[in-house]
């Protein structure tokens, strides 16, 4: 069920079920991907987990935490505060309307922390129980950004690229270094390989995470229970 396409009183009749909410981004994903793409991988996974699963899936939030790649045009961010009081005020309100089991589909890695702990900070005073989810980090594959990976999923989405991609070199940094260096990312802003694009390639790793996804739903969530 999508919670924005049902009447009040098909909504009422949903509380209790678990919650998906996904958290995007608008930010520079090289010269081949969109902007929105931290948008679009993660919506298409919740759109794919409701197929499988009775979960109520929310509007999703597709403005984040970009620090990164700000010197590209394109990055359009929200401040980690201002994120975590977002984040706060609308799991306050699916808490008040019964929902205390929540799956967080994360597809940007800057809203990760202001994410968490907005969570963290609400369990002194509500009871539920939250799983924050890096899609990323569902998949055997190594995922980078803008990569094959990310690039294959837009197109798996039924999205296409904006140019072909060219592999470019970059440095490889050994830890997270503030302020982020220029060569963090390749030229055109992106790190990984780019070489192997394709949807048949989005598509497995769709069925891997979205596997892995109803795993979370049924024992990190307790929805056996």
């Amino acid at each position: 069920m999508y919670a924005g396409e049902v009447s009040w009183e098909e909504f009422r009749e949903a509380r209790g079920k678990p919650a998906v909410v996904v958290f995007g981004a608008i930010e520079p994903h090289g010269r081949h991907l969109p902007l929105d793409t931290d948008s679009i991988i993660p919506w298409e996974l919740a759109r794919r987990l409701e197929k499988k699963a009775d979960v109520v899936v929310f509007p999703p939030v597709n403005f984040g935490y970009v620090y990164t790649l700000r010197k590209y045009p394109g990055a359009i961010s929200l401040t980690s505060r201002t994120l975590h009081t977002v984040a706060e005020e609308i799991f306050s309100e699916l808490f008040r309307e019964g929902f205390t089991r929540i799956l967080v589909i994360i597809g940007h890695g800057g809203n990760t922390g202001p994410v968490k702990s907005s969570l963290k900070e609400l369990a002194d005073d509500f009871d539920f129980r939250a799983a924050v989810v890096e899609w990323w980090k569902l998949t055997a594959v190594e995922a980078g950004h803008a990569d094959e990976v990310e690039s294959s999923l837009v197109l798996a989405a039924g999205h296409s690229l904006r140019k072909q991609p060219e592999q470019e070199p970059r440095k490889d940094y050994v830890c997270a270094v503030v302020p982020a260096p220029e060569d963090q990312f390749t030229p055109s802003g992106y790190i990984g390989k780019v070489g192997d694009i394709s949807r048949e390639k989005g598509e497995r790793i769709y069925s891997e995470v979205v596997e892995k996804l109803e795993k979370v739903l049924e024992h990190d969530l307790l929805l056996e229970s």
